[in-house]
């Protein structure tokens, strides 16, 4: 974690709004990155000294493949640093549906509010309260997240169980999509950490480039076109994430989350269109 990149950016919104707050996905979305400890401590420093609200956005967190990687929650970290930091302000939040709990179907999460005052939470509860809330199973699921079996309970070895095979499932797949992609002409991909995508940087050929313009879209967003048409398979363009790309390096996000009887078909039909595709507009 580079803060010097967060200063800039502060600094370069300035002129045009007044900063509040900053938001951490960690593990993340869509890098797919598990953030250190020293990590965390620093951005919560650079919070501090800018007088920011750190919004945590942690509902990755039971999602962590790479070895060594552990993840490590804001308000642990913010504790840590002791005394000093009693007043922080921090808003976490957590969800069912990100884990192996959900799996990206069951919606419910919560929000913890650190450091506020009671006339905030006061006003921030009030808005929640005007807004829809998740369905009777959504809230009965995210019962179960923040209370799941415990050794000894009749259901810990069952749950146990089926946890953990979801766990070497998703490490299996975020292993997988590393490697393949990293085996694509012009793919480079940082290693899957944890969460539930890849970010992979793509170089896009010129004559796609200059064929995308003729289409009037995002050379990103042409060659996602090109893989839903080929593939039946949706990967996002790097900039639905601010990710414009330059030159010839751009970016797409694709998810790990197909089961493993689909993964390798759908892994398979991305790398013969994106084979075709270098070749049909190779410079």
């Amino acid at each position: 974690m580079n803060t010097t990149e967060l200063k800039r950016a502060l600094e370069e919104a300035r002129p045009h709004c007044v900063p509040r707050g900053l938001v951490l996905i960690n593990p993340g979305n869509p890098t797919g990155q598990v953030l250190t400890y020293d990590n965390i401590q620093e951005v919560i420093k650079f919070c501090a000294r800018e007088k920011l609200i750190l919004f945590a956005d942690e509902v990755y967190q039971d999602n962590v493949y790479a070895d060594g990687a552990q993840f490590h929650s804001c308000k642990k970290v913010v504790r840590d640093l002791g005394e000093e930091y009693s007043d922080f302000q921090l808003i976490s939040l957590h969800s069912s549906a990100k884990g192996y709990t959900g799996e990206c179907g069951l919606r419910g999460g919560y929000i913890e509010l650190v450091g506020l005052s009671d006339q905030v939470k006061s006003r921030i509860k009030t808005y929640l309260s005007a807004r829809s809330c998740p369905s009777t199973i959504g809230q009965a699921i995210m019962g179960l997240v923040c209370s799941s079996p415990s050794p000894g309970d009749e259901s810990y070895e069952r749950f146990a169980k089926e946890t953990k095979k979801i766990q070497d499932s998703y490490k299996k797949k975020a292993m997988l999509t590393t490697e393949v992609l990293n085996s694509m002409e012009g793919v480079k991909c940082n290693e899957v950490q944890g969460a539930m995508y890849a970010f992979p940087r793509i170089t896009i050929p010129q004559r796609a480039i200059e064929e995308a313009k003729v289409q009037g879209i995002p050379p990103d967003d042409f060659y996602c076109w090109q893989a839903l048409e080929k593939t039946g398979s949706y990967v996002v363009p790097g900039r639905a994430f601010n990710m414009d790309g330059s030159g010839n390096h751009y970016y797409f996000r694709i998810t790990i989350l197909p089961s493993e009887d689909k993964f390798i078909p759908v892994f398979d039909r991305l790398k013969s269109f994106h084979r075709d595709f270098m070749s049909k507009y190779k410079d």
